[in-house]
C-alpha cells in the first residue's frame, strides 16, 4: 500500500498508513508529524500497515511512550513490525482489521560470517519485541516467544482475547482494502475471513453506487453505513430499501419494497451484465444475477417492464425497449445501462497500469481557477544561544508553482440498434476503453513534465546545471546511478547551506534501457566491475519504472526520483468531489439511445527539483 502519514491538528490524529523505514514512513517523519500535535491532550494514532524496519517501529514506539495519553487504532492491518508501533497507550481494533506478529526479520548479503552477524542483530531485536508485546498482554515470554515463532496472525477478537488489544470497534472499510498478498504464509482462515470482508464489501459498494446513481438528492456513503454496523449486503439492502420507502405512496405500479422483487433486479440485472461480459467475477453472483446472466438485454428490458405492471405478449423488441427506456423514473432502463458503463469505465481505470502513479504524488483541488502549490522550506539551522543570551527568530522561504486543472472528456452512444442486437461493445467494452483511455491521459501529461523540461517559480529548467540535477551525460551503469545519488543527497534546501540528503527511490527509464536497467537492479554482483565486488544494496533497492513514453522523446535518457513521501517532485492534481473519470448520460433526442460523457479532470506539474535527477544518456 502507498505510505501516507499526515497529522490532523483539528482531531488530535496521526495517520500510519503504509510500510515502515526507508522508502515508507521513517521514525523521524512520523515523530515531526506528531510534535505538530497537541501532546497535552490524548493523540490518536490510527494504524494501517504491513510492517517494515523493526528499529523504526521501535523508535515510533518510545516516542509514542512518552505522551501521557494515546489511543492506537487499528483501522485496517497491524502486521510485523506495526503491531509493535500499535502496544504503545490504548489500542482499539476494528472489528474486520487483521493483526500479525512474528519473529524480526531482514535480508542479509555477503558470507557466512555476515550471515551470522545479521542473525546475531535480529535476535537482541526480539527481547525487545517480547517485552512490548509481554507489557501490553501480561502473558508469559515463552508463550510470546512461540507466537512469534510461529507467524501468528489474529482476529480482532482474538487479538481481544489475547490482550494485544483492549477495545474492538465497528468495522470499517478500509480495513476491506488491506492487501495480504505481500505475505507467503497467511493461514486459510484468515485469508478465507478476508476474503468475505472483500466481497461483502464490494457487494455493498453496489448497492450503495445504484441507489446513489437513482436517488442523488439522498445519497449515502458506504463508510457512514458500516460506521453504523451495516457491514453486510442484506443490512445494507435493507437500510435502503427502508429509507426509499419511508416517503412513498401507492401508485398504479407495483411498489419497490422488501416483499416485491424489483427490490433486487437492479442490482442483480447490473452484476449480471458485468460478470456477461468478464468486468465482474460470476463466482460471487446472486441467484437473480444468475438467472439475468442467460438472458440477453431484451429479456431484461421485458423483465423491468413487467415488474412495473405490464404486459408485454403482443409487443415487439423496439416496443418492448421503448417502453423500458420510457418510465422517467430510477426504474428507467436508461439508468440501468449507464450504471453499468461506469462501472465499467472505473473499472478499466484502476485496472489499467500507470506506471506515473508510482513516483508522483497526488492533490485535490476546488474548482477550475489558477492554483497555487507551496513549497515550504525546511526549518531554519539551530544557533548557538550563549548563556544568559537571547534566542533570534528564524524564518521559513517558500516557493509556488501555478497551475491549473484541465477538462479531457469524450462522448460515446450506446444505441437502440446495439441494444436491440445484444452488442457485448455497447454495454462494457466502448467504457473500458474510455476508462483505459483516462488513465492513459494522465500518464502522456505527467511524462510530459519529466521530458518537456519546464521552467520553475525561480525562472530555470527543472533540469538545470544550477539545480545540480542534470548529469553528464552517461551509459546506465552502476558508477552513473551512484553519481546521480551523489548529487540527490547534496542538494540544499530553501532555507539552507546545509544539504538536505535527499534519496532516491525510484529509476525511471524508456522501454529501450529496460533490459540493461534489470541487469543493474536485480544483480547480487556489480555488473560493471571487473572483479566479484557485490552490487550496492542501494541500486538492488531502487524500485524500477518504465515507460514507452520517454522512448518517443529520448531512448537513452534515464531519470532517478525521490519517493514523493520524501519530498515533491511531480505532482498529480484532481478535482475535488469528482469521479476519476466522471461519467453522466442523457437519453437521446437525435437519435434513438444513450448519450454517455466520460470526462476527466487533471493536471500535472513540476514542484520541486530537489527530488529528480536526469542523465541525458
Amino acid at each position: 500500500m502507498p505510505a501516507k502519514i499526515k497529522a490532523l491538528l483539528a482531531d488530535n490524529e496521526v495517520y500510519l498508513y503504509g510500510p515502515i523505514g526507508e522508502g515508507g514512513i521513517t521514525a523521524k517523519a512520523f515523530i515531526d508529524a506528531l510534535k505538530t500535535l497537541n501532546t497535552s491532550k490524548p493523540v490518536n494514532v490510527r494504524i494501517n500497515s504491513e510492517g517494515g524496519d523493526v528499529a523504526h517501529a521501535l523508535a515510533i514506539y518510545n516516542a509514542l511512550n512518552e505522551i501521557p495519553t494515546v489511543v492506537n487504532h487499528i483501522d485496517g492491518l497491524a502486521a510485523s513490525a506495526a503491531s509493535v508501533v500499535a502496544m504503545a497507550g490504548k489500542t482499539v481494533m476494528a472489528e474486520n482489521a487483521i493483526m500479525m506478529i512474528h519473529r524480526p526479520w531482514s535480508g542479509a548479503v555477503g558470507d557466512s560470517d555476515a550471515m551470522r552477524k545479521a542473525g546475531e542483530i535480529l535476535d537482541k531485536f526480539q527481547p525487545t519485541l517480547v517485552s512490548a508485546y509481554a507489557k501490553k498482554t501480561g502473558l508469559p515470554d515463552a508463550q510470546l516467544n512461540d507466537m512469534l515463532a510461529a507467524e501468528t496472525w489474529l482476529t480482532a477478537a482474538e487479538a481481544l482475547e489475547f490482550g494485544f488489544v483492549d477495545e474492538v470497534t465497528q468495522a470499517l472499510a478500509v480495513a476491506a482494502s488491506a492487501d495480504l498478498s505481500a505475505f507467503d504464509h497467511v493461514p486459510e482462515r484468515i485469508a478465507t475471513i478476508h476474503s468475505q470482508i472483500k466481497t461483502n464489501y464490494r457487494e455493498i459498494q453496489n448497492l450503495v453506487e445504484l441507489h446513489n446513481q437513482f436517488n442523488a438528492a439522498c445519497s449515502v456513503k458506504v463508510e457512514a453505513l458500516i460506521a453504523q454496523g451495516m457491514n453486510t449486503p442484506d443490512a445494507v439492502r435493507a437500510h435502503l430499501l427502508n429509507e426509499l420507502g419511508k416517503d412513498a405512496k401507492p401508485s398504479g405500479a407495483i411498489a419497490m419494497n422488501n416483499d416485491e422483487p424489483l427490490k433486487n433486479f437492479f442490482t442483480d440485472a447490473t452484476d449480471a451484465i458485468l460478470a456477461r461480459n468478464n468486468v465482474l467475477s460470476s463466482k460471487n453472483l446472486s441467484d437473480g444475477a444468475r438467472e439475468l446472466a442467460g438472458m440477453n438485454v431484451v429479456a431484461m428490458a421485458e423483465k423491468l417492464v413487467n415488474l412495473q405492471g405490464t404486459s408485454t405478449s403482443l409487443m415487439s423488441k423496439r416496443q418492448i425497449l421503448d417502453r423500458a427506456f420510457s418510465m422517467h423514473s430510477t426504474s428507467d432502463f436508461s439508468h440501468l445501462l449507464g450504471n453499468v458503463a461506469g462501472k465499467s469505465m472505473r473499472r478499466a481505470y484502476e485496472d489499467e497500469y500507470g506506471s506515473h502513479e508510482a513516483w508522483t504524488a497526488e492533490v485535490e483541488v476546488p474548482d477550475f481557477k489558477e492554483q497555487t502549490m507551496v513549497q515550504l522550506s525546511e526549518a531554519p539551522d539551530l544557533q548557538k544561544v550563549a548563556e544568559g543570551g537571547e534566542y533570534k527568530h528564524g524564518s521559513f522561504g517558500d516557493a509556488a508553482m501555478t497551475f491549473r486543472v484541465e477538462k479531457y472528456g469524450r462522448l460515446f452512444t450506446l444505441t437502440r440498434e446495439a441494444i436491440i442486437n445484444d452488442d457485448l461493445n455497447a454495454f462494457t467494452r466502448l467504457p473500458l476503453a474510455f476508462g483505459k483511455s483516462a488513465k492513459r491521459k494522465e500518464a502522456d501529461l505527467t511524462y510530459q513534465v519529466l521530458t518537456g523540461n519546464p521552467k520553475l517559480a525561480d525562472g530555470k529548467a527543472l533540469f538545470h546545471a544550477d539545480h545540480g540535477n542534470l548529469m553528464t551525460g552517461s551509459g546506465l551503469s552502476t558508477a552513473a546511478i551512484d553519481m546521480a545519488r551523489q548529487a540527490m543527497r547534496k542538494q540544499k534546501g530553501l532555507n539552507s547551506t546545509a544539504p538536505i540528503n535527499v534519496v532516491p527511490r525510484f529509476l525511471i527509464v524508456p522501454a529501450a534501457l529496460e533490459g540493461l536497467a534489470e541487469q543493474i537492479l536485480n544483480s547480487i554482483n556489480d555488473p560493471d566491475a571487473t572483479n566479484d565486488a557485490t552490487n550496492t544494496a542501494f541500486v538492488r533497492g531502487l524500485q524500477l519504472v518504465v515507460d514507452p513514453r520517454l522512448d518517443e522523446v529520448d531512448t537513452g535518457a534515464w531519470y532517478m526520483a525521490a519517493s514523493p513521501a520524501q519530498i515533491d517532485t511531480v505532482t498529480r492534481a484532481y478535482l475535488a468531489g469528482e469521479g476519476r473519470p466522471h461519467y453522466e448520460q442523457r437519453e437521446g433526442w437525435e437519435i434513438d439511445g444513450l448519450h454517455v460523457k466520460a470526462r476527466l479532470e487533471f493536471a500535472a506539474f513540476p514542484v520541486d527539483f530537489r527530488g529528480l535527477v536526469k542523465n541525458p544518456g
